[in-house]
């Protein structure tokens, strides 16, 4: 409060800021001169609209292709059957059993079930 009071004393209570006589009467041509000129819009602009709806349509039209094709596909998730299945030798039979840690508790386990 007492700095308050100083500054008072010394300045008193008049304004220390003034504004240029007829400032504000330009400030709006000056504000527009400085600014940069406007980019006119480009012509392609009316295209946009365009190339969205080429996008839905071709994604409606992949869509179409990939159900089409799917639908008259024969159904590939059947059942794999026992006879399809064969192992050629003992030797691929020993590395599917040793990639899988089957031993051989667990393929008497496995044939015991059936």
């Amino acid at each position: 409060m007492n700095e308050e009071k100083y500054i008072e004393e010394q300045v008193g209570r008049r304004n220390p800021f003034t504004v240029p006589e007829g400032y504000f009467d330009t400030f709006a041509d000056q504000l527009m001169a400085s600014l940069p000129e406007r980019q006119p819009r480009t012509k392609y602009v009316w295209l946009r609209p365009l190339r969205y709806a080429a996008a839905v349509v071709c994604i409606l039209a992949m869509g179409a292709m990939t159900w089409f094709a799917l639908s008259s596909s024969p159904d590939v998730r059947q059942p794999i059957q026992a006879e399809a299945i064969q192992v050629s030798s003992d030797v691929a039979f020993d590395e599917a059993a040793d990639y899988a840690m089957i031993d051989n508790y667990d393929i008497y386990a496995c044939l015991s079930e059936e």
